[in-house]
């Protein structure tokens, strides 16, 4: 589903975003960072706490690339529903490694900030942030569907 979040997000926004070669500005985004590269030397516990920050971030930007979108293309009702769909999923696995790190009785994560409700001014930015955020939707569920896995007997060590 990540993957076709991503696709369906850059069908909407119309070019230079569709064009071959093309390839957006990486903006920081508030409250998000991706997956450093060392998250996968770290302790499985560790690990699984930073999932669950980012897990806990993304609701709140998926909310609010929606509104957005809402806004750029209202006949857009498969991208609106797929960003409230990666809303619920980033909520439900973030529950589930948060039950997790409860049986392993690990320390819960730190609280989250809200990200700001400021996104971006001006549509171009706007797009490019949503872009983003998808983008990062994407490498946190991967990555924690990575990180959970080593905890299955005969998963990846």
């Amino acid at each position: 589903m990540e993957h076709l979040l991503c696709a369906r997000q850059v069908q909407h926004q119309g070019d230079p975003f569709g064009l071959p070669g093309f390839s957006p500005p990486r903006l920081p985004v508030a409250g998000l960072s991706a997956p450093a590269p060392g998250h996968a030397g770290l302790p499985v516990p560790e690990q699984l706490q930073l999932d669950a920050g980012a897990l806990a971030a993304l609701p709140p930007l998926l909310e609010v690339v929606r509104r957005r979108q809402a806004e750029l293309n209202p006949r857009a009702p498969r991208l609106l529903r797929r960003l409230e769909d990666a809303a619920r999923q980033a909520r439900a696995l973030g529950a589930a490694v948060e039950a997790v790190l409860a049986a392993l009785g690990a320390e819960p994560r730190g609280p989250r900030l809200e990200p700001a409700a400021a996104f971006a001014a001006g549509v171009f930015p706007a797009k490019v942030l949503g872009l983003r955020v998808c983008g990062l939707y994407s490498e946190w569920v991967s990555r924690t569907e990575a990180d959970l896995s080593q905890l299955v007997p005969g998963g990846p060590v």
